[in-house]
């Protein structure tokens, strides 16, 4: 499988990394629980603790945290590259410090938009996973149970074209809840002990969080602080990810996530649940942490807080919203990390490959819309236009307005309004000649769509839609194993220490 990579101008890192290498601004839970719990959640989900997870017992270990929502199967490509990406950096700060450096998936099992996670695209149609009443639909989607998601796999699976060996193996690992299925499907695409997959979602680590989830709840730290950093985003021409909130806090129950605001003078309520003061809110932290979740924005605090992260990888939109929290880590005493945005990457038959360079398109072009695509090639077979008669037009208009307004004044007008009807002209006659360029090159064209729906399928960028498995299946690639090709050109777009974004070009066989 060939690879090529697409780099961006480099940015400081290194020594920023360095600095947050030793500052004692995150990961302040107990490390011993901390593992303690990982290694429990792991054991529910029936699996070996990955060998990394002892190295976090160590003060001087950190990590390199990337998350992402419960997507069945793994979801979107972009998945691997966010996850791939903070492995890389990972390994590269080990070299570097010498210390152990741990690669962290957060799990967001405490989302609870199911409907925004629960299809997956076969390359034709969509197929989605219709839970059964009194699964926990509308609560928390890790905690939903996979009942009927093994059927939808296998129908998804064939009609995919995945190999029978491929659906089984994720067919086996989809049982208990949707925390331990998603558990066992990174298990399946990054191996036993390379990773450390955390699922915030347990009443020890929230007990552990107890005093900053009743600071935000009673006090509203995150309003007040990131409104001071939105205002700095749009003085600064930048439009805030997302929408900060009085109180950023859900109350949790089964079937429900419901969003905490405050009620009168002092009090709160989260649908029926209501607080009446500060002391009922700590009572009920105190009594049952796990009912309490933190929203997208408190979530990175609450991960943090936990793990001993010295950079955070993201989507672009991700490292955004972590923007907006440059002064609510201080307020919470506390160092943010860096903020790295994953790697991409295109995935391509040689067949889809040998038309790019055909079609004179290039790494760069891939992201650009069908517009853009066909604009381009029509422009490069020069197709006849009239830019010498305009010029010729624009010489003699000075002369002939003049000769013009010496006879009546008035006539100055009626050059304009003629030269504007001939441009008009003109322009319909450059129109024909493109489109008999395009009638002439009707069959690259075409081929030049297709291209473009490989690329972005539902017009969407592939790695936002497509999952890997059926990517590599449809271009002629083992998937799992055809993993390590595209690991291995990851790692060389990188280089021994290159912390700078890439979009990689993956080439797979002949189908």
């Amino acid at each position: 499988m060939a690879t090529s990579d697409v780099g961006s101008p480099p940015r400081p890192v290194a020594a920023e990394l360095d600095r947050l290498r030793n500052a004692q601004g995150t990961g302040k839970a107990d490390r011993a629980l901390l593992c303690s719990v990982i290694e429990a959640q792991y054991a529910q989900a029936g699996l070996r603790v990955p060998e990394r997870c002892a190295a976090l017992r160590q003060e001087q270990a950190r990590t390199v945290t990337t998350g992402h929502q419960l997507c069945l199967a793994m979801g979107p490509a972009f998945t691997w590259y966010k996850v791939m990406t903070a492995i890389t950096l990972a390994a590269q700060l080990e070299r570097r410090w010498g210390t152990p450096v741990i690669p962290v998936f957060w799990m967001a099992s405490e989302d609870h938009d199911f409907e925004e996670i629960s299809g997956l695209w076969s390359g034709k149609a969509w197929h989605r996973w219709t839970p059964q009443e009194g699964q926990g639909v509308g609560g928390a989607v890790g905690r939903m149970s996979t009942e009927g998601l093994l059927e939808m796999l296998r129908e998804w699976g064939e009609a995919s074209g995945l190999q029978d060996a491929s659906v089984h193996a994720l067919v086996q690992a989809s049982g208990g809840n949707l925390a331990q299925a998603m558990r066992r499907w990174m298990h399946q695409w990054f191996g036993a002990d390379r990773l450390v997959v955390v699922d915030g979602d347990d009443p020890r680590l929230k007990a552990q969080f107890a005093g900053q989830l009743e600071k935000e709840w009673t006090e509203g730290v995150l309003f007040r602080e990131v409104s001071r950093a939105n205002a700095a985003l749009e003085l600064a021409g930048h439009k805030p990810q997302v929408h900060v909130r009085p109180v950023n806090l859900f109350h949790l129950s089964e079937a429900s996530r419901t969003r905490v605001v405050p009620v009168g003078s002092g009090g709160w309520s989260a649908g029926a649940q209501s607080w009446d003061d500060a002391a009922a809110v700590q009572a009920h932290l105190a009594r049952a942490p796990e009912s309490v979740s933190p929203n997208a924005l408190f979530r990175p605090l609450y991960q943090s807080w936990l793990l001993p992260d010295v950079a955070v990888v993201g989507g672009l939109a991700e490292v955004a919203y972590w923007l907006q929290l440059s002064t609510a880590y201080p307020a919470f005493e506390m160092v943010q990390p860096a903020l790295v945005p994953r790697d991409s990457g295109w995935i391509l038959s040689s067949e889809n490959r040998q038309a790019m360079r055909s079609l004179g398109l290039s790494a760069h072009d891939l992201g650009q819309p069908l517009e853009a695509w066909e604009k381009a090639f029509i422009g490069r077979q020069n197709p006849p236009n009239a830019a010498v008669w305009r010029a010729a037009l624009d010489n003699a208009l000075e002369a002939v307005r003049s000769d013009f307004k010496a006879v009546d004044s008035s006539l100055e007008g009626s050059v304009y309004a003629a030269r504007a009807k001939i441009e008009k002209l003109l322009e319909k006659l450059d129109q024909q000649g493109r489109r008999a360029v395009r009638r002439a090159h009707a069959e690259n064209l075409e081929r030049l769509r297709a291209l473009h729906e490989a690329c972005h399928p539902q017009g969407q960028a592939q790695e936002r839609i497509a999952n890997l498995n059926v990517l590599l299946a449809a271009n002629g690639a083992p998937p799992f194993s055809g993993l390590s090709d595209l690991e291995r050109g990851l790692v060389q777009g990188h280089g021994a220490s290159d912390w700078t974004p890439k979009t990689h070009v993956w080439e797979t066989p002949s189908t």
